[in-house]
């Protein structure tokens, strides 16, 4: 959303920032010079005070310029405010007040600048100036007057400067003065949208969200669905009505259909909603009017991930760098953690590598298991030397990933003696019972990763990666069906697309014999994880269903992927395919 700069706030914002620098001419004999200035003052020849100019304000004159000259600023802003004092001369103020602001006098320039706005009340660039100083001295009630006189000026300025008005204020500001404020200049235009707005911004900053909340419903009912009202009412509920949120959002979304902004945040708060196909609807909504817009590519990519399309996500995240380096510190590890689902590692261990400081911690533990993937067998054992182990978290992590570095190394008996080892140290660490059971299972020690699995969730009850994977094994290396159907259904009941649970009930169901329920409940895990072994089980179903075809098309779709996948292995040969 983009506003229209307000001339009177660039205008303040200057105020000081234009008198740092003064440019100063050496005066002459007969008239004191004034400093050139972008906005030249708006003085009337006729007011300009009659005075002589004797021997004494002549030398007077010419000490300011001669010390401004030799670099002696504090005096010269010191000389030409006893001139100002003495001729009320407003060319003689201007030159005082810039003098001053350059020599960080501020008192002085304030007197200075009185002299000046008393001189000539309706030029602008004192009372400007005037402003500046006051809201740098906090002093905010005494810049009424001053910014009343500037909107009877400029009236076209005043709706953009109430837009604008909360960038005046400091962070060290007493908010109620700026409230106190911001009521008596929008209080003349109660029909004007932008003073209410100005209000909203105000009570919003000294947490007086109702009344925030009130004064954009009062803009929204003289502009209906205007962007920058909706958008701000938006962020103030931050969720707490989210059918409302929806409702308006959509609303100024028909209202404003070019308005990225709307789109974007009805994308947001989907995401938040959990409503991730929508928020990718619109996030590529956005895309397909501006296909480089940073946000929307960063949005998309993530959203993607959430529903498991790692080829999207990979798309959009990779692009989103590209366009946008600075942003490559946070997005490489969802990119790394993308490679590494499609089996790309050495791309995985390059994103892992251009992670931020803070974030390195989420990379180091997956890096010892993708040397080990790789063969840099030397490098995984440095990386996992390297791993942290001075606290209990730290010491099962490593335990974990030493596990992992082993099993890629096809040494499954040294796995399971770094979790014994980690076990014998930390008996009550559940998350080790957890993993121990899955290398239990590779070794054919079924009735150790069932006790395993077992203890795992007296520790951690109802969780659902335990629920899933006791009830998997029960299913796939035992006949206990019907406990594996209770610990599977409890599971999908918690989260019923998660595409690992629905997995394991597809599979159960081919166990039980019933073909058409596993097909389908396959067929859905496959498009929400095109993983090889949800790909082997649905080419088993397949294949006993008589579709020899699209079974072998599936293994070899899988196997194209993760070629040394043992579980599509194994039922490829198995099914000579």
């Amino acid at each position: 959303m983009t506003l229209r700069a307000s001339a009177l706030i660039a205008s303040l914002f200057l105020g000081l920032a234009g008198c740092a620098t003064p440019t100063l001419t050496p005066s002459d004999a007969n008239e004191p010079s004034v400093a050139a200035s972008e906005n030249p003052p708006e003085f009337d020849p006729a007011s300009l005070p009659k005075m002589d100019l004797d021997g004494e304000l002549v030398m007077r004159f010419v000490l300011g310029d001669v010390a401004a000259q030799r670099g002696n600023v504090p005096l010269a802003a010191e000389a030409w405010i006893d001139l100002a004092r003495k001729t009320r001369d407003p060319r003689v103020a201007q030159r005082a007040a810039q003098l001053a602001v350059a020599s960080g006098q501020l008192a002085l320039a304030q007197e200075a600048t009185e002299i000046w706005i008393a001189a000539v009340p309706a030029a602008l660039p004192p009372r400007q100036l005037m402003v500046s100083l006051l809201l740098r001295a906090n002093r905010l009630p005494e810049a009424e007057p001053h910014l009343s006189a500037m909107f009877a000026a400029k009236p076209q300025e005043i709706a953009p400067f109430f837009m604008q008005m909360h960038q005046l204020w400091s962070k060290d500001v007493n908010r109620d003065a700026a409230v106190k404020l911001t009521e008596q200049l929008t209080a003349a235009y109660p029909a004007m949208p932008e003073s209410h707005f100005a209000r909203a911004v105000a009570y919003s900053n000294t947490q007086q969200v109702p009344l925030a909340l009130q004064e954009l419903d009062q803009a929204l009912k003289l502009r209906p669905n205007w962007e920058v009202a909706v958008l701000y009412k938006v962020q103030l509920l931050d969720g707490k009505e989210p059918a409302l949120t929806t409702e308006m959002l959509a609303a100024a979304a028909k209202a404003n259909p070019m308005s990225n902004n709307l789109v974007l945040v009805q994308a947001r708060t989907a995401a938040d909603a959990g409503q991730y196909a929508q928020a990718g609807q619109y996030y590529e909504t956005v895309l397909a009017r501006d296909p480089n817009h940073v946000e929307a590519l960063t949005g998309a990519g993530l959203v993607a991930m959430q529903r498991n399309e790692t080829v999207k996500a990979q798309g959009f995240l990779t692009r989103a760098v590209q366009l946008n380096p600075g942003s490559a510190g946070y997005l490489s590890v969802y990119l790394g953690q993308l490679a590494e689902q499609r089996h790309q590692y050495q791309l995985a261990v390059d994103w892992y590598g251009k992670a931020s400081l803070e974030r390195s911690n989420q990379v180091t533990q997956r890096l010892p298991r993708l040397y080990a993937k790789l063969g840099q067998q030397e490098l995984a054992d440095k990386a996992l030397a390297a791993l942290p182990d001075m606290t209990e978290l730290e010491q099962v992590d490593k335990a974990q990933v030493e596990a992992q570095v082993w099993r890629e190394r096809k040494q499954l008996p040294r796995s399971l003696a770094a979790l014994d080892a980690a076990l014998g140290k930390l008996p009550h660490q559940a998350e080790l019972y957890y993993d121990r059971s899955l290398y239990r299972d590779l070794s054919g020690d079924i009735a150790g990763a069932e006790a395993d699995l077992r203890k795992y969730l007296e520790m951690e009850p109802n969780n659902v990666n335990g629920l899933n994977a006791l009830g998997y094994i029960l299913a796939n290396r035992t006949d206990k069906y019907t406990e594996a159907d209770t610990l599977l259904g409890n599971a999908i009941a918690q989260q019923p697309e998660n595409p690992v649970v629905i997995d394991s009930l597809g599979w159960l169901r081919f166990k039980q014999g019933r073909l058409n329920e596993s097909l389908d409940l396959l067929e859905k895990a496959y498009k929400l994880m095109p993983d090889a072994e949800v790909g082997a089980h649905l080419a088993e179903v397949l294949w006993k269903k008589g579709d020899q075809a699209r079974a072998q098309q599936i293994l070899d779709e899988v196997l194209a992927v993760q070629p040394d996948d043992e579980v599509a292995l194994e039922v490829r040969q198995r099914l000579g395919l």
